[in-house]
Order: C-alpha cells, then sequence, then structure tokens
C-alpha cells in the first residue's frame, strides 16, 4: 500500500493549480462561455468517480450557477462565497466538491469562484473565491482554508491551517486574469479549441508552503475516444425509434496542463468534447445525447482528468477522474 502524505490534498483536481490564473488574452474566452452557461440553462452538474488504478477511490462534482446582476429591487440577494459577500455582476457561481480515500486517508476538498460576467473591458473576472481542505485519518482531522477577495487586479487572500493565526496578504495580477479554483470549467469556452491549440499563463499560489507566482502551459495533444458510464439517447435514423444507451464514448480533445514547479515531467492531462453534447430536461430528470441538435447544447464538457500526485516515498501516482452523470436539475430550486 502506497504512503500518501498529507500533500495528496494537492493532488486533487480543484486545488492542483493554485488559486488565481493570469491569460495573456481573454479573446479565446468571451462570448462562448457566457452563451454556454446560461442560454436556457442557469444550472449545469457535472459528476465524477475518481480511480486510483482500479481502485475507485471517491467522487467529484462540479456545478455552475447563474446569478443576476445585483439590484435592490428586482434581485436584492447577495452572494457570499466563503467569507466574502458582495453585491454580484451578473455572471456564475462555479462550485467543486470532492472527496477521496487513499490509504486510510479522507480528504474532502470544497472550491467556490464566482465569475462576473462582464466588467469593463474584461470577460469572466473572478470576483472571489473560496478553498476548504479536510484531511481525516480517524484519529485527527486537519482543516486548511483559502479566502480571496478580487479588488481590481489585486487579489487579497487569507489563509488559515488548524486554525493558527492566519496569512494575510495580495498579489498584483496583470489584466486579464482569472481565478482557476474552477479553471478546468472555464477552458470549456475557448473559441480557439482544436487539435493543436496552446497557450501559456502566469497563476499565482496560496498555501501553507507558497505564496508566490509560477507559469502553466495548456496544450492540446490530439483526440482520443473516452468511454464512460453516461446514459444517453441515441437518436434514430430514417424515423427509426431512439435508443437508449447505457454507456457513452465521447471523441475528446485531449490536452495536458503543466505546471513549472510540480512534479518534474508530470502534467495533469484533460479530456473535452470535440463536439457538442446535448442535454434536456424531462420529468425532472436530464436525459444526455451526443447527436439530439434540437436539445440544448453543452459545448467542450470536461469528460476525464488524470491528475499526477506523488506520494510519501517519492514514487509518482495518478488519479483519473472520469464522468458520469450531467445534470439540468439545481437540486437547491
Amino acid at each position: 500500500m502506497k504512503k500518501i502524505a498529507t500533500i495528496i490534498v494537492t493532488a486533487i483536481v480543484i486545488s492542483v493549480l493554485g488559486l488565481t490564473l493570469a491569460a495573456c488574452d481573454n479573446s479565446t474566452v468571451q462570448g462562448q462561455l457566457i452563451d454556454a452557461w446560461k442560454t436556457g440553462r442557469p444550472y449545469e452538474g457535472y459528476t465524477y468517480t475518481v480511480t486510483d488504478g482500479d481502485d475507485e477511490v471517491g467522487t467529484y462534482t462540479s456545478e455552475i450557477f447563474y446569478h443576476a446582476a445585483f439590484n435592490e429591487t428586482t434581485n436584492p440577494s447577495q452572494v457570499t462565497v466563503g467569507s466574502t459577500t458582495f453585491k454580484q455582476l451578473e455572471g456564475y457561481l462555479v462550485r467543486g466538491n470532492a472527496s477521496v480515500t487513499l490509504d486510510g486517508k479522507t480528504v474532502t476538498i470544497l472550491t467556490e469562484c464566482y465569475f462576473a460576467i462582464s466588467d469593463g473591458g474584461s470577460f469572466l473576472t473572478p470576483s472571489a473565491s473560496y478553498r476548504k481542505a479536510t484531511v481525516a485519518d480517524g484519529e485527527t482531522t486537519s482543516v486548511t482554508e483559502t479566502n480571496i477577495a478580487y479588488d481590481g487586479s489585486t487579489a487579497n487572500y487569507t489563509h488559515s491551517e488548524d486554525g493558527a493565526d492566519a496569512l494575510r496578504g495580495s498579489i498584483s495580477l496583470s489584466s486579464p486574469y482569472y481565478d482557476n479554483n474552477e479553471f478546468h470549467q472555464m477552458l470549456r469556452g475557448m473559441s480557439t479549441f482544436s487539435s493543436s491549440a496552446s497557450f501559456s499563463f502566469r497563476v499565482a499560489l496560496v498555501n501553507g508552503n507558497e505564496q508566490t507566482a509560477t507559469s502553466l502551459t495548456f496544450s492540446v495533444k490530439g483526440t482520443e475516444d473516452v468511454e464512460t458510464t453516461v446514459a444517453s439517447i441515441s437518436k434514430g435514423e430514417d424515423g427509426a425509434a431512439d435508443s437508449a444507451l447505457d454507456k457513452t464514448t465521447f471523441n475528446c480533445y485531449r490536452a495536458t496542463l503543466s505546471r513549472s514547479t510540480t512534479i518534474s515531467g508530470a502534467s495533469q492531462t484533460l479530456y473535452y468534447t470535440t463536439d457538442n453534447v446535448y442535454a434536456i430536461i424531462k420529468d425532472n430528470s436530464t436525459q444526455v445525447s451526443t447527436n439530439k441538435s434540437e436539445w440544448w447544447a453543452l459545448p467542450h464538457v470536461l469528460v476525464k482528468i488524470v491528475e499526477p500526485y506523488k506520494t510519501a516515498d517519492g514514487a509518482t501516482g495518478s488519479l483519473t477522474y472520469t464522468l458520469t452523470n450531467i445534470s439540468l436539475v439545481n437540486p437547491n430550486a
């Protein structure tokens, strides 16, 4: 059995990249992300099974909630992210929740980030983000929390570990900038998505060991079919009846996401659908299809993630996140 260090919390998809992303060009995301998340769909939810080799070790969910702009009369409620409550511009709250058990340790990570659709000339700029990681081994529990509130291009943060005095500071960012607690969902709206897309960007990291900047490179390496247990409807041809599938194979762009200061030679691998996935709500549940184009289109759905981690004895393993369910039904509605 591998000895997994407490640092396994950094090997979970929603935390490995740090906290804030500043990309070199916002033209790759403007417009499409707005359409992908808002039109007719105030909510999207994605569920993943997490495996370590052949062993199922946990689950991961990613949810996207649409919020109208704050208005004292028509929309007086405010958005709360971690310890930050604010009067929001129109935008999206993206929430991730992962729970993974390895070698007797259960790691639970909650992340949230609010993206404003437009702030002046910038698109999907972050307003605030939050990350809470809990590590429990049956005898002890460790908790770390990070809050970020954005003031223009300055990210003001607090970071606490097990009740100790919080680290406080700020990180200056060049515009445009994004918070990458939920960067994996942000990538879905790239207007330049292709089998050879590539770009690099800087991130600011905030944790107990690092308060620094590093570089990430996202690079598509071609396409690959990914089989999942997602149930779907296959559209009948020439008047034939539709048929139900227990498993669905998606053709995906295969991309790598590297970090300059992480495991040498290892990158995270992301698989996004090359074509739209279609979905519809029927009888308060969601049906999925790869070819019913009259249904709502979900562009570049994130189907699979392979993420490397380092064990306490120096070996390298990997966690695989595979999509198992898509929902357009908000469980809180």
